[in-house]
């Protein structure tokens, strides 16, 4: 079964994308990058690309990410941001857990497509314990 198909297929992926994207444009620390844009537009090709990679069968028919990105200076917590509001989302929905991981592991493997921001990484110190 795959992972689209876990998540209840067309219509559990579109309620996963419809929450999604309306928590991202309300967003205060997010929410002012996609003021001009629709918000239906967004949620189509969230759809699709998330289609894509959980094994839709659906091809993601816009900008690639690089392009789509280029105009804002998205900053790496913005971009962990967004990753946050979409695991608590899918977690709302009740995702299964591995779906989750594997969907965040995605995203990650993405982030130099969508942010440069250099060490936007949180790194754990040693406490001297």
């Amino acid at each position: 079964m795959s992972h689209f198909e876990e998540l209840g297929g067309e219509a559990g992926l579109r309620a996963i994308i419809d929450e999604f994207v309306d928590r991202i444009f309300d967003d205060p620390m997010i929410g002012f990058f996609f003021a001009r844009v629709s918000r239906e537009h967004i949620k189509k090709f969230e759809y699709q690309h998330a289609a894509e990679h959980l094994g839709a069968g659906v091809t993601y028919e816009g900008r690639s990410l690089t392009a789509a990105h280029r105009g804002h200076r998205i900053m790496g917590g913005q971009f962990l941001r967004r990753k946050e509001i979409l695991r608590q989302t899918l977690a709302r929905h009740e995702a299964p857990p591995h779906v989750i991981d594997a969907w965040m592991a995605h995203l990650e493997s993405l982030r130099h497509l969508i942010t440069k921001d250099a060490g936007s990484e949180c790194i754990e110190r040693p406490t001297g314990d």
